[in-house]
């Protein structure tokens, strides 16, 4: 009889705790969401501003590139919702497929890509540009943490570890660096990074390879005279406040003239051809303008918000294949905001990448909303284990 209550007792209590583990999932699905859709929000806001001149500029419109972008949403909320209604096991199935296409495209940028600005990363499909290298970064997620689920027990072998980020996140990052691309190269390893840290190898390993990539990161940095140029400017950028400076330096007037509360939304005297890429890499320095320092530190705790999800859901998740995968996405997510963000308040070099959902690029955007798809999909599942 005592054993009879105990064990009813036992599944009362087990009960109790899935439902409370629904019910924070469904929290952090809810908290992930609102801080994404309020950084569109502000994205679409400040790329009005931001892009309308180069607009007019390049087609006559002041809106050309905001609607491209809103093209992007809309595609971006479709991918979205259906990440999230695939079961995120299901993407285990299909991660080598889905990598080969990732590379397959990388390769066609080399042979036909669309130059410019001295890089070759898009590809030309008529009606639209696409740069393969923002799908990469959900590819090599998804399909390293699939290999190494796939290994097991056997990531205790040197060998079985480094295959798989040799073949996987070698290969992406050797096709990424030709077109030249430092700054989604460094995404693109800090997501493997991640996926890597949160597997079951040992911590030698983990520990020996993030050595080698940090000073891989530092050979590529100094290893072109242009990237050289950039942390040039990032040190003094003063030293040459008409050249490589410039940038950086109109960044600094743009946040400097929005002080605490801005000059108001489309008011940004940066736009007018003074602050290069505003629609870009540097929207951030339009959102200080415009915002002020209040709107800039709002777009920050967003990031942080969707950094925290990220990593709760991560740790929440319901196997370690989930596990690699979320922490993988939020590694990506996180680390772009804080290089876009470092760069234009010149705490980091500037790498060039964007702002995740707030800077222009179709691409970017439809593959951050998968990202975030994927992250749901794995915070629906996700349960912490009951304790008997």
């Amino acid at each position: 009889m005592t054993g009879s209550v105990t064990s009813i007792a036992r599944v009362r209590y087990a009960a109790r705790r899935r439902e409370e583990s629904h019910a924070i999932n469904r929290r952090l699905i809810s908290v992930l969401l609102a801080a994404v859709f309020v950084l569109l929000v502000i994205g679409l806001g400040e790329l009005i501003s931001a892009s309308s001149v180069r607009g007019l500029a390049d087609a006559a419109d002041q809106f050309f590139y905001f609607k491209r972008q809103m093209f992007g949403l809309v595609i971006g909320l479709f991918v979205l919702i259906a990440a999230v209604r695939i079961r995120y096991q299901v993407y285990r199935r299909f991660a080598l497929p889905f990598f080969v296409i990732s590379l397959g495209c990388l390769v066609a940028v080399k042979l036909v890509g669309l130059a410019r600005n001295g890089s070759t990363r898009w590809l030309d499909l008529g009606f639209v540009t696409f740069q393969p290298s923002e799908l990469s970064k959900l590819a090599v997620v998804i399909a390293l943490a699939a290999m190494f689920e796939s290994k097991g027990n056997l990531l205790d072998n040197r060998h079985h570890f480094l295959t798989p980020i040799y073949q996987i996140v070698g290969s992406t990052s050797l096709l990424i660096m030709l077109q030249p691309d430092l700054g989604t190269t460094l995404v693109v390893v800090a997501a493997a990074m991640a996926v890597i840290l949160v597997s079951n190898a040992p911590m030698r390993y983990v520990a020996g390879l993030a050595t080698i990539a940090v000073a891989g990161a530092l050979l590529l940095a100094i290893g072109a005279s242009y990237r050289m140029e950039r942390i040039t400017s990032f040190l003094d950028p003063w030293a040459d406040p008409s050249g490589t400076g410039y940038q950086v330096i109109q960044g600094y007037y743009a946040m400097a003239e929005g002080g605490l509360f801005g000059v108001g939304l489309g008011a940004s005297r940066a736009r007018w051809s003074y602050l290069p890429n505003a629609h870009t890499d540097f929207i951030f320095a339009i959102v200080g303008e415009e915002t002020g320092l209040v709107g800039g530190l709002g777009v920050i705790a967003l990031c942080l918000l969707i950094a925290l999800c990220g990593w709760s859901i991560a740790s929440r998740a319901a196997d370690r294949f989930g596990r690699m995968v979320a922490a993988g996405i939020t590694a990506w997510l996180s680390f772009q905001a804080l290089a876009n963000i470092g760069g234009v308040l010149g705490v980091l070099p500037i790498t060039g990448i964007v702002l995740p959902f707030v800077s222009y690029g179709a691409t970017a955007l439809i593959t951050c909303l998968a990202g975030v798809g994927v992250l749901i999909s794995i915070a629906r599942q996700g349960l912490v284990r009951s304790r008997p």
